[in-house]
């Protein structure tokens, strides 16, 4: 992690000032989020998850509103069929992410979510035949293996958080694969995206709130029996706050920095957010269980490595200069006696 941490410290001296900023924030709220989210479900007891991802939607619309107003981003008209059919997947992705972190450790929650990228390449290989180079699929057999061990060991595991984690896999697989194609379909920008599916999120998830969390007001572990006091208001707070920052800090930092210096980034949060887990949560230091997470995140460095070297020889590829084409020229003497010859010329050119 150390030197995770001084390839960090080096992309960011190597930055601006406004870029180190925004490499910061995302930092902050990326890891900050996962680590409030679980503070307010198990210390604060505030254990429904859905209203909590309803009330995310709702803070990042207004949010996103305000960003508008002044300047952040310029609201852009959208389609509703194809804007709907997107928030009705980030509404299943961001329920059962909410939900798998309710139910698991941050661990398990946190290499399940690495799980991703296998799942997008399976998807991707199977249904538009795009098959990944086998370099990159043999790197992707450690991430998968970590998660096996991991889950194989982990202290909290159990079958619902488990059903929860493997189906948010697959949701937020589909939905990433959708809001790409979709966003570069419409052109425009991931906020100007968002401005549209967060609020057809919130309204969809509305009919699910009551099935998934407790409402009932005659129940005693109902959200109506939950104490709202001062702490537990202020936490709740944030979450929907940091849920915000964490599309506008995505936003920027890809705006910003370079690929290395984003995937550094992401790197550095994933092992911060597996930290947090021993430090915050509990969690015991087992040796199977920490061998499991460090196998997971050396295929994820070890595809990300690929990943990007093979972005480096395609642009540098791309800017070489075209070979010249030679084709024949036919060309008659000025007597008009009909001799040809053949020239070489490069294409384009004419004596």
């Amino acid at each position: 992690m150390t030197s995770i941490g001084n390839r960090l410290v080096a992309n960011v001296a190597a930055a601006d000032g406004k870029t180190a900023a925004s490499m910061l924030l995302n930092f902050c709220s990326s890891t900050g989020i996962v680590v409030t989210n679980k503070l307010v479900m198990d210390r604060c007891e505030f254990r429904f998850a859905t209203t909590l991802t309803f009330f995310h939607f709702v803070a990042t619309y207004v949010l996103l509103l305000v960003a508008a107003a002044v300047g952040v981003f310029e609201k852009k008209a959208l389609p509703l069929k194809e804007t709907a059919k997107l928030a009705a997947g980030s509404m299943g992705f961001v329920v059962l992410t909410n939900l798998s972190l309710q139910y698991n450790s941050v661990g398990f929650y946190q290499v399940m979510k690495v799980m991703t990228t296998p799942t997008v390449v399976v998807i991707e290989a199977l249904a538009y035949a795009k098959v990944l180079e086998a370099p990159l699929r043999l790197a992707l057999v450690p991430v998968c293996l970590g998660v096996i061990f991991t889950a194989a060991t982990d202290f909290r595991l159990n079958a619902v958080g488990t059903a929860f984690a493997v189906a948010g896999v697959l949701v937020t697989s589909f939905y990433q694969i959708g809001a790409g194609t979709l966003q570069r379909s419409l052109d425009c920008s991931a906020l100007q995206l968002q401005l549209y599916t967060a609020p057809m999120s919130a309204l969809f998830i509305m009919p699910f709130v009551p099935l998934f969390d407790n409402w009932r007001p005659s129940s005693p572990a109902s959200i109506w029996q939950y104490e709202f006091d001062q702490t537990n208001m202020l936490l709740i707070g944030l979450t929907g706050v940091l849920a915000f920052l964490v599309n506008v800090s995505i936003f920027l930092v890809i705006g910003r920095s370079s690929a290395v210096s984003y995937n550094t980034l992401g790197h550095f949060k994933t092992c911060f957010i597996l930290v947090s887990d021993f430090v915050l949560f509990h969690r015991p230091l087992d040796v199977r269980s920490a061998a499991g997470i460090l196998m997971t995140m050396v295929g994820v460095f070890w595809y990300t490595h690929l990943k990007l070297d093979k972005v480096r020889r395609e642009k540098e590829a791309a800017a070489q200069p075209a070979a010249v084409q030679l084709e024949p020229v036919v060309s008659r003497n000025p007597n008009g006696s009909g001799e040809e010859e053949q020239q070489a010329l490069t294409k384009g050119e004419r004596n």
